[in-house]
Protein backbone atom coordinates (compact mmCIF):
# COMPACT_ATOMS: atom_id res chain seq x y z
CA UNK A 1 0.00 0.00 0.00
CA UNK A 2 1.34 3.18 -1.18
CA UNK A 3 0.89 6.38 1.39
CA UNK A 4 0.92 10.01 0.85
CA UNK A 5 0.46 13.23 2.23
CA UNK A 6 -0.61 16.15 0.01
CA UNK A 7 -0.30 19.21 1.92
CA UNK A 8 0.94 20.48 5.61
CA UNK A 9 0.12 21.84 8.78
CA UNK A 10 1.60 21.96 12.36
CA UNK A 11 0.23 21.32 15.46
CA UNK A 12 0.73 24.09 18.52
CA UNK A 13 2.41 20.63 19.55
CA UNK A 14 4.86 20.66 17.39
CA UNK A 15 5.86 24.37 17.56
CA UNK A 16 6.50 23.53 20.88
CA UNK A 17 8.91 21.05 20.62
CA UNK A 18 10.62 22.45 17.69
CA UNK A 19 11.30 25.56 20.46
CA UNK A 20 12.89 23.52 22.74
CA UNK A 21 14.89 21.77 20.65
CA UNK A 22 18.57 23.39 21.09
CA UNK A 23 19.79 25.51 18.39
CA UNK A 24 22.75 23.30 17.73
CA UNK A 25 20.15 20.56 16.96
CA UNK A 26 18.38 22.23 14.01
CA UNK A 27 18.04 21.13 10.76
CA UNK A 28 20.94 22.48 8.50
CA UNK A 29 18.96 25.27 5.96
CA UNK A 30 19.90 24.93 2.47
CA UNK A 31 20.69 27.90 0.19
CA UNK A 32 17.46 28.48 -0.84
CA UNK A 33 16.14 28.54 2.68
CA UNK A 34 18.24 30.99 4.08
CA UNK A 35 17.39 33.27 1.23
CA UNK A 36 13.77 32.96 2.06
CA UNK A 37 14.58 33.51 5.79
CA UNK A 38 16.56 36.92 4.83
CA UNK A 39 13.51 37.72 2.36
CA UNK A 40 10.83 37.11 5.23
CA UNK A 41 13.59 39.05 7.97
CA UNK A 42 13.81 36.54 9.88
CA UNK A 43 16.42 34.60 12.02
CA UNK A 44 17.82 31.53 10.23
CA UNK A 45 17.12 29.67 13.64
CA UNK A 46 13.59 30.55 13.32
CA UNK A 47 13.42 29.40 9.85
CA UNK A 48 14.74 25.95 10.83
CA UNK A 49 12.24 26.01 13.86
CA UNK A 50 9.43 26.86 11.27
CA UNK A 51 11.00 24.01 9.47
CA UNK A 52 11.53 21.78 12.07
CA UNK A 53 7.77 21.70 13.25
CA UNK A 54 6.64 20.82 9.94
CA UNK A 55 8.70 18.20 9.74
CA UNK A 56 7.43 16.93 12.86
CA UNK A 57 3.65 17.67 11.48
CA UNK A 58 4.08 15.92 8.33
CA UNK A 59 5.69 12.76 9.92
CA UNK A 60 2.18 12.48 12.62
CA UNK A 61 -0.01 12.85 9.74
CA UNK A 62 1.91 10.54 7.36
CA UNK A 63 1.66 7.79 10.40
CA UNK A 64 -1.57 8.36 10.80
CA UNK A 65 -2.30 7.88 7.22
CA UNK A 66 -0.72 4.68 7.47
CA UNK A 67 -2.80 3.38 10.65
CA UNK A 68 -6.19 4.23 8.84
CA UNK A 69 -4.54 2.44 5.62
CA UNK A 70 -3.93 -0.59 7.29
CA UNK A 71 -7.14 -0.57 9.45
CA UNK A 72 -9.46 0.26 6.45
CA UNK A 73 -7.42 -2.43 4.02
CA UNK A 74 -8.16 -5.05 6.70
CA UNK A 75 -12.02 -4.71 6.56
CA UNK A 76 -11.66 -4.55 3.22
CA UNK A 77 -10.12 -7.60 2.64
CA UNK A 78 -12.76 -8.76 5.06
CA UNK A 79 -15.51 -8.01 2.98
CA UNK A 80 -13.36 -9.26 -0.48
CA UNK A 81 -10.31 -11.17 -0.24
CA UNK A 82 -10.07 -10.55 -3.90
CA UNK A 83 -9.45 -6.23 -2.69
CA UNK A 84 -6.76 -4.37 -1.62
CA UNK A 85 -5.87 -0.86 -0.84
CA UNK A 86 -3.26 0.54 -3.49
CA UNK A 87 -2.98 3.62 -2.33
CA UNK A 88 -4.01 6.26 0.49
CA UNK A 89 -3.32 9.93 0.27
CA UNK A 90 -3.99 12.83 2.84
CA UNK A 91 -5.19 16.10 0.98
CA UNK A 92 -4.61 18.51 3.80
CA UNK A 93 -5.97 21.13 1.86
CA UNK A 94 -9.02 19.88 0.93
CA UNK A 95 -9.66 17.61 4.21
CA UNK A 96 -10.03 14.67 2.23
CA UNK A 97 -8.30 10.80 2.60
CA UNK A 98 -8.17 9.46 -0.95
CA UNK A 99 -8.89 5.90 -1.06
CA UNK A 100 -7.82 3.73 -4.29
CA UNK A 101 -9.12 0.14 -4.34
CA UNK A 102 -7.75 -3.15 -6.63
CA UNK A 103 -9.46 -6.23 -6.86
CA UNK A 104 -9.17 -8.17 -9.52
CA UNK A 105 -9.17 -5.92 -13.11
CA UNK A 106 -11.24 -3.21 -11.13
CA UNK A 107 -10.30 -0.61 -9.57
CA UNK A 108 -12.03 2.02 -7.35
CA UNK A 109 -11.31 5.56 -6.13
CA UNK A 110 -13.70 7.73 -3.58
CA UNK A 111 -12.98 9.95 -0.53
CA UNK A 112 -12.94 9.99 3.02
CA UNK A 113 -13.83 13.03 5.36
CA UNK A 114 -10.36 13.83 7.17
CA UNK A 115 -12.26 15.53 10.43
CA UNK A 116 -14.23 11.51 10.34
CA UNK A 117 -11.34 9.88 10.26
CA UNK A 118 -9.64 12.15 12.57
CA UNK A 119 -12.50 11.22 15.06
CA UNK A 120 -12.37 7.85 14.97
CA UNK A 121 -8.95 7.35 15.08
CA UNK A 122 -8.98 9.22 18.70
CA UNK A 123 -12.33 7.92 19.98
CA UNK A 124 -13.12 4.80 18.27
CA UNK A 125 -16.73 5.65 18.05
CA UNK A 126 -19.13 3.04 16.80
CA UNK A 127 -20.68 5.37 15.11
CA UNK A 128 -18.15 6.72 13.20
CA UNK A 129 -17.08 2.99 12.26
CA UNK A 130 -20.38 2.35 10.87
CA UNK A 131 -20.15 5.76 8.68
CA UNK A 132 -17.13 3.99 7.05
CA UNK A 133 -18.46 0.83 6.74
CA UNK A 134 -21.35 2.31 4.81
CA UNK A 135 -19.42 4.21 2.25
CA UNK A 136 -17.64 0.45 1.78
CA UNK A 137 -20.83 -0.86 1.33
CA UNK A 138 -21.05 1.34 -1.49
CA UNK A 139 -17.77 1.64 -3.27
CA UNK A 140 -16.15 -1.78 -2.22
CA UNK A 141 -18.16 -5.17 -3.52
CA UNK A 142 -18.49 -7.88 -0.81
CA UNK A 143 -17.38 -11.06 -2.14
CA UNK A 144 -20.22 -13.33 -3.26
CA UNK A 145 -19.89 -17.17 -1.98
CA UNK A 146 -21.18 -20.02 -4.29
CA UNK A 147 -23.40 -21.87 -2.22
CA UNK A 148 -24.38 -25.86 -2.93
CA UNK A 149 -27.69 -26.54 -2.85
Amino acid sequence: MEVFVRGSRSSAQDWVRARQIPANQLPSLDQEQKAAALRGKISEDDYARSAYAGHLSQQRLLQQTLQFGRWLNARIEERNPDCHVESITLDTWQGRYQVTVLGGDQRVDFEIDEDMVERFLTTGSAELERAIYRLLDIYVPQKRVARAS
